[in-house]
Formats: structure tokens, sequence, C-alpha cells
């Protein structure tokens, strides 16, 4: 009798194993993989503004390996590096590409002041509309202003590329003015930016740190009742990382209020805030 032929055999099917999909390695990633949750340790982006004569110049030059910036005069009494002042906004743009482009051992970049740099866009307004006032440009109101913040806010956006590879720290002037609060009764004066309002309110965003720096004064009285006084100044300088009476301040950092007017200050309580 002829041998009988074996069936073939047939692989049975894992049950476990089946339902498993195969992995697809080309398969692109979900935008939620790059969600991070720790401190990211960035140089330090501040603005600095305060009463004339307080010494925000020489604050700056304490930062490490500063160059200035310096659209008006000024530095003449401070030994620190710096670049000749523009007389257009192109003579600043073409600084500011230098710094972006070429090699340097720079790790602070100051623009000293913000105010300054404000005339030279509201001159390069000028002639973009070839007018003699921006206030001219367009022919409608306000017109000008709006054009202005449209560069200003460009401007802010190549520091904000800056600053994550250098210090940048934007010097301002600051001026008092009155300021009705809606949650109160009554207006009260306040240390305020010497800018225009609406690129003073886009950079107070864009910042880590609004510091107001002034002298430190007391008020003494001849009585308790007497409506004015005499302001008693001392040499001490002091600097607000957060609102108070008549001033505004911000600071990411959970840094104390008022603290020493000094740059090393300021580090080493910015390094305490990434180091918890």
């Amino acid at each position: 009798m002829e041998p009988t032929e074996a069936p073939p055999l047939v692989k049975e099917e894992n049950p476990f194993t089946s339902r498993i999909p195969a992995v697809d390695n080309n398969k692109p990633k979900s935008i939620l993989d790059s969600i991070t949750t720790r401190k990211r340790r960035r140089p330090i982006f501040a603005l600095l503004y305060g009463s004339p004569g307080v010494g925000k110049s020489t604050f700056a030059s304490q930062a490490p390996n500063a160059v200035f910036i310096q659209c008006e005069r000024g530095l003449d009494q401070i030994t620190a590096a710096r670049l000749p002042v523009p007389k257009t906004l192109n003579d600043y743009k073409l600084q500011i590409q230098a710094l972006v482009k070429e090699e340097h051992d720079f790790g602070t970049i100051v623009i000293d002041t913000l105010d300054a740099l404000e005339l030279l866009v509201w001159e390069e307004v000028c002639r973009i509309g070839k007018c003699t006032s921006i206030e001219d440009y367009g022919g409608g109101y306000q017109k000008g202003y709006v054009k202005a913040r449209e560069i200003f806010t460009k401007i802010l956006e190549r520091l904000i590329e800056m600053s994550e590879h250098l210090n940048v720290l934007l010097v301002a002037h600051a001026r008092v003015k009155s300021f009705t609060d809606p949650m109160l009764s009554a207006p009260y004066d306040q240390w305020q930016l010497r800018i225009e309002q609406k690129s003073a309110e886009l950079l107070f965003q864009m910042v880590d740190l609004v510091l107001f720096a002034n002298v430190a004064k007391t008020l003494e009285k001849e009585s308790a009742k007497a409506r004015k006084g005499r302001a008693l100044v001392s040499n001490d300088r002091e600097m607000w990382t957060q609102p108070s009476t008549g001033i505004i301040a911000k600071n990411r950092f959970n840094l104390p209020s008022p603290m020493p007017f000094e740059w090393e200050a300021l580090a080493e309580e910015v390094g305490k805030f990434y180091d918890k």
C-alpha cells in the first residue's frame, strides 16, 4: 500500500500577538511630545527706567561684557564699550546686524535710551511718508503712530531673538504723569516711561523684567495735618521689581522689592530662582 501523503502543516495564529499592531517608525510624532515642564534658564531681558541722574547707564555698564548702542549722548563719563551714536534708524539696524552676524565676546547688549530710539523711529516714519511731522503721516489721525508701533514691534522682535543668547537691557527715561485707575475714585501721579503709551504697553508685555530705579527719599512734615512736606534725599539707590505706589514694575523671577540697585544683586536673585 502506498503511504498516505501527510497534510500540509498549518501555522496556528497566536491570538495574543496577532492583535498587536505593527510599529510604524515613519509615523510623525505628536506635537504633544514636545511638552516640557522644567524651567529654562535664559539670559536677562529687562527694561530699566527711572528718575534723571539715578545711575541707569552706570548700572547697565556693570552687566557682563556690556556693549552700548547709545541712541543719545550720555556715556562720555562712563568707561564702557559703545558704538557710535546712530543718526538714523538704518544706522541702528546696521549696528544690530553686526552684533547678530559677526563674532564678538560681548555678553550684554544695552539700548540707551529707548526714548531716543523712538525718535529715530518717528524720523523714519516721516521719511517713508514724506512729511515733516509724524502727525501728518498718511493724512489721518494717529496713522503715523500706528506705523511707528509697527516698526517698533519689529525692533522688539529682533531683540527678543537676541535675548536667547545675550543679556538685553533696555534703558529709558521716566516722567511723572497723572494716571486714572478705574478701581479708584480719583487719579494719582505715577512714574511712567517717556515714550508713546501704546509702545510702552507693548514693551511691558514682551520683557521679563520691568525695573524702576530711584533715589531713596523720606517725607518730613511740620505736623501730621500739614498738606505738604519736605523730601529728604539719601545717598541710597533702590530698584523696584514689583508694582508699588506710583510706579510700574514687574518680574517673572519672584524677586524682592525694593532691592539694591546693582547688577550683581539682580543676577544673584535671578540665579536663585532658577536653582530652586
